[in-house]
């Protein structure tokens, strides 16, 4: 494995925990909150995961943290979300920063696959 094929894997992998922490911090976030949001957060970056990790659908991140991004701002925009406790902003805020990391290292990741893919077998 190469130089190339290895920093590819790793953004692949970095991709993955990050979609992974997604769900896992709108689990805990459904667990301890009121808000239904969070529910459609550990399904919508479930299917998520499953499309990048085992169907190698790498737009799904760059695609999925558009929406997370934008879905977040919108709520931080027009939604009162001074209302929401110190857990509960904290998980907001969580939600709206990690989407970024997602869509850059799904963006190296769908990248790296390409120019695997148009590498001539040597």
């Amino acid at each position: 494995m190469n130089h190339k094929e290895i920093r590819g894997s790793m953004y692949k992998k970095i991709t993955i925990g990050i979609l992974i922490s997604l769900i896992i911090i709108n689990i805990i976030w459904l667990a301890t909150s009121k808000y239904p949001g969070s529910f459609i957060g550990v399904l919508f970056y479930g299917v998520m995961t499953f499309l990048f990790w085992r169907k190698s659908h790498f737009q799904a991140g760059i695609i999925g943290g558009i929406i997370g991004l934008v879905v977040h701002i919108y709520e931080l925009i027009f939604n009162n979300i001074t209302k929401l406790g110190l857990l509960d902003s904290g998980f907001f805020f969580i939600n709206l920063i990690l989407p970024l990391p997602l869509i850059y290292f799904s963006y190296k990741t769908y990248k790296e696959s390409k120019y695997r893919s148009d590498k001539p077998n040597s």
